[in-house]
C-alpha cells in the first residue's frame, strides 16, 4: 500500500479527464481506473438529487485513510489519481494537508466563460440542472448555504481560479502544485508535456510522444429548453436520476455504461447542437466578469492568459 504521488485535483469541465487520459499512456505511471475517485468529499454530495446540509454524513465519521492507501498498488511506478472538485471543495484541502503531505497536485484550467457553459449542459445532462444558462449565473451565489449545489450548480464562482489556488496554497505548498492551461496544452503540446514531465519527474520524450486525447464531447442530449422550469423537466430530470442510479450500479463496463445510457435517456431530450446558442451578451458579461480574477492569476503564475481575452 502506498499514497499517490500525484493528483489531477481538478478544475472540473477544464481538461482534467483530457490529462487523465493522456497521461494513463506514460509507461512511468499507474494511474488509477477509477476517473474521479472523490475520497476527500463528502460522499453524499454525489447523489443526483439534492440533500440537505444536515442528512450529509460528516466526512470525518467515516473515511479512513488505510482504505484508501489499499487503493494503490505497490509499484515502482508513480501511481496517480485524478478528482476534477479537490481544487473548488476547500473542505478538502486541509484533508489533502494532513494526510498527503509529499503528494504532488496538477490543476488544469481552461478559458472560464466556457468552462462555465460545458459544466451547465453537462448538468443538464445529469439531470441536476433545470434553470436556464442565463438564470443559473444571475443566481450565482445565491444557493451557497447548500453544499451540494455549492459543489454541482455553481458555474460562476467556479472561474474565479484564484481564489481557489490562494485556498489551497494555504496548506499545500506552491512548489508541490503545478498549473496548466488547456489551451496553451494543445497549443503548445512538447513544450507543455515537457514542464507537466519535469514536475512528476518522468521520462520528457516519452510524455511529448503522448497522443492527445479529447475527452467528455461537448456534443451531448439535454432536456429540451422547453421543458425547463415545468413539472415535465422535473418528471424527465427524476426519471434520468432512477435510471442512471440503476445502470451505474449494476454495469461496470464504461463503454456499456455509455450505451446504455444513450438508450435509456433519451426521452425528452434534443441534442446540444440543435439549441440556440446561449445568449452572447450573457457570455460578455462573464467575459468581464472574469478579467480581473485572469488578471490576478496571470500575475501569481507569470504567465499570459491572453487565450482567454
Amino acid at each position: 500500500m502506498k499514497l499517490p504521488n500525484f493528483i489531477i485535483a481538478g478544475e472540473r469541465r477544464s481538461g482534467s479527464t483530457t490529462l487523465y487520459e493522456v497521461l494513463k499512456q506514460h509507461s512511468e505511471i499507474d494511474m488509477h481506473p477509477l476517473s474521479d475517485m472523490d475520497f476527500f468529499i463528502e460522499k453524499d454530495l454525489f447523489s443526483l438529487q439534492p440533500i440537505k446540509n444536515d442528512q450529509i454524513i460528516q466526512w470525518d465519521n467515516y473515511a479512513k485513510i488505510k482504505d484508501y492507501k489499499k487503493l494503490f498498488p505497490k509499484t515502482d511506478k508513480k501511481t496517480a489519481q485524478k478528482d476534477a472538485d479537490l481544487l473548488w471543495w476547500k473542505p478538502a484541502h486541509k484533508r489533502l494537508a494532513n494526510y498527503l503531505p509529499e503528494t504532488k497536485f496538477i490543476f488544469v484550467l481552461r478559458n472560464p466563460v466556457k468552462r462555465a457553459e460545458s459544466q451547465y449542459w453537462n448538468e443538464v445532462r445529469k439531470g441536476r440542472e433545470l434553470r436556464s444558462f442565463e438564470k443559473a449565473i444571475k443566481e450565482s451565489k445565491k444557493h451557497t448555504s447548500s453544499n451540494w449545489h455549492n459543489l454541482h450548480l455553481e458555474y460562476k464562482e467556479r472561474g474565479c481560479y484564484i481564489n481557489s489556488l490562494n485556498h489551497f496554497f494555504e496548506y499545500i505548498p506552491e512548489n508541490g502544485c503545478h498549473v496548466v492551461i488547456l489551451e496553451k496544452l494543445f497549443k503548445n503540446w512538447d513544450e507543455e508535456m515537457v514542464k507537466i514531465a519535469n514536475f512528476l519527474d518522468i521520462d520528457k520524450e516519452e510524455a511529448k510522444s503522448l497522443n492527445p486525447i479529447h475527452s467528455n464531447k461537448e456534443n451531448v442530449l439535454i432536456i429540451n429548453p422547453k421543458y425547463q422550469d415545468k413539472s415535465i423537466g422535473k418528471i424527465i430530470s427524476i426519471y434520468d436520476r432512477i435510471c442512471n442510479g440503476i445502470i451505474r450500479r449494476l454495469v461496470k463496463d464504461k463503454h456499456l455504461k455509455n450505451k446504455l445510457q444513450n438508450f435509456f435517456l433519451r426521452l425528452g431530450k434534443v441534442s446540444k447542437r440543435k439549441i440556440s446558442p446561449v445568449n452572447q451578451k450573457l457570455l460578455k458579461q462573464l467575459k468581464e466578469f472574469y478579467k480581473p480574477y485572469n488578471r490576478l492569476l496571470e500575475e501569481k503564475l507569470n504567465i499570459s492568459l491572453k487565450e482567454w481575452d
